[in-house]
Parts: structure tokens; C-alpha cells; sequence
């Protein structure tokens, strides 16, 4: 079944039209006619299963048949995410959505390559925001992560850390930093309602007085293993297993303990 996103406000009602860019792409793509079944979600949880009423070139009108709430994955999980370029971000913010983030936050640091002009602003955050409906689609993801950033690295961490309820770790590459593993390993049991985060820099990693100003924010800094990883693939492997972890948490599924005086010979994180 074809897959739209409607925002909430858009599809309350039992009949509802489809807006334009996602009509267009129903009824001149895939030539979807009247009687055809479709699947709607609203970025808030709601998955409707919905029937189209009217297909044309005027726009697309659907009659919802079965409303549902989906279920949020646990864990209020927040990917930091230090500025890519071009297709990696693209990525990243893919991958959140299919990984079950409820936030993303997009950081400006010192060693990003990837720079937004104030005249470009707008338009990046309208290109961001379609990649994450896109992926909503894909992966039937009912729930879109709010989309923060670009911000500077101090006033995002504002947002951050114990005072606002959030359990933060930051990749780092420095020696002798614990594995991601016995980080988590090491924070009280649960989550309620904690947000889990993990923060990623840039292509060129974090500054030291990047890394320290994590940990005075309560930050843990953490290892993503012994090989060097690109940007991306550090914060699909990072999101993945906070989400792993948080999914545990909820069922009542405890890590082992474990000493964090045992750490990687090095500990990169992503370049």
C-alpha cells in the first residue's frame, strides 16, 4: 500500500486532501484513481488507513477508514549531530527516522566543513525536513523527530544534559576513553521519562575544548571501537545501539555491569 504524510491539522477530519507536492506524486506518478487504498501518517503517531475519493490533476481527496496511534520507540532518543556534507547528512537524518530518534539536533562546531549561509538557512531546513518525511514514509515510522539547528555548540547544550533530563554521551576519540558499551552500562537502570542522546561531530571530530565543554555540560564520552569510522556510519552505529539499549531498559532488560576502567588501546570516533 502507497505511503503519504499529512500533517495533523490537515487530515482531522474524516475527509481530507492530500497536499500538494504528495497529490501530485499520487495521481500523476502513480496514477492512483478512486477505490485505490492508501496508508496516511501525520508525523504525531497517527497511521490512517484511508480510501481515495478523487484523483486528478485538481488534487487528491481521501476518506479515512481506520485511524490507529502508533506506539513511539522508547527511549526519547536525540542524535547531536555535528554538520555534514552534502549526502552524508542526508543519511544521517534518514537513518534517524528509521532508527526511532525523537530528536534530532543539527550542531555548528569548529571543525565542521559543512557551513549553512544565513540566505540558505530556509531552504536547508525545508530539504532536511522532506528527507525525514520521506524516510517517515519508508520505514512507516508514524512519528517524525523534531528537527533542531543549526546551532552553536554552547546554546545547544542548553537544551542538554542532566538539568533537562537528558543522559548525554559524546563520541570521542581520545586514548583511554570506555567503549560505548560499558558507558551505557554504567547509568542507572530505566529510563522513564530521560531522553537518551548521543552526540556526533564532524568530518574532523571534535576540539578538545569541544569534548570539554561536553563533560562539564554532564556529558560521558564514550569509544565507537578500534577503527577509524566516517561521520555517518558513526551515528548510524551509535543511534542504533542507544536504541537497542533503550528498548531493553523498557522491557526490564539490564546490561551486565561492567568495569569502565577497561577501555579500547584507542577510541575513535567518527572522522
Amino acid at each position: 500500500m502507497h505511503r503519504f504524510h499529512s500533517t495533523p491539522d490537515r487530515c482531522a477530519n474524516p475527509v481530507f486532501s492530500l497536499a500538494d507536492a504528495e497529490a501530485r506524486h499520487a495521481s500523476q506518478v502513480l496514477r492512483l484513481e478512486a477505490g485505490d487504498r492508501v496508508e496516511v501518517i501525520d508525523g504525531q503517531g497517527g497511521l490512517i488507513e484511508a480510501e481515495i475519493l478523487v484523483s486528478g490533476r485538481r488534487g487528491v481527496e481521501v476518506r479515512a477508514l481506520h485511524r490507529q496511534l502508533q506506539a513511539r520507540a522508547p527511549g526519547n532518543l536525540v542524535l547531536c549531530q555535528a554538520l555534514l556534507k552534502g549526502k552524508a547528512l542526508e543519511t544521517v537524518l534518514e537513518k534517524s527516522v528509521e532508527l526511532g530518534a525523537s530528536r534530532v539536533v543539527l550542531l555548528e562546531t569548529e571543525r565542521c566543513v559543512a557551513r549553512v549561509p544565513a540566505d540558505e538557512a530556509e531552504r536547508k531546513r525545508s530539504s532536511w525536513s522532506q528527507t525525514l518525511i520521506e524516510a517517515a514514509k519508508q520505514s512507516r515510522n508514524a512519528w517524525l523527530p523534531e528537527l533542531v539547528g543549526p546551532l552553536p555548540l554552547p546554546r545547544a547544550l542548553e537544551g542538554l544534559g542532566p538539568a533537562n533530563r537528558t543522559r548525554l554521551l559524546v563520541a570521542s576519540l581520545e586514548p583511554g576513553t570506555p567503549p560505548l558499551g560499558a558507558v551505557l552500562r554504567s547509568l542507572p537502570t530505566g529510563l522513564d521519562d530521560d531522553s537518551l542522546a548521543v552526540a556526533i561531530g564532524p568530518e574532523g571530530d571534535f576540539s578538545p575544548a569541544e569534548l570539554e565543554r561536553f563533560r562539564t555540560a554532564g556529558a560521558h564520552s564514550a569509544s565507537l571501537g578500534p577503527l577509524i569510522l566516517r561521520a555517518e556510519t558513526a551515528a548510524i552505529a551509535a543511534l542504533a545501539i542507544l536504541a537497542d539499549v533503550a528498548r531493553g531498559w523498557r522491557s526490564g532488560v539490564r546490561l551486565p555491569a561492567t568495569n569502565l576502567g577497561h577501555s579500547h588501546p584507542s577510541s575513535p570516533s567518527p572522522t
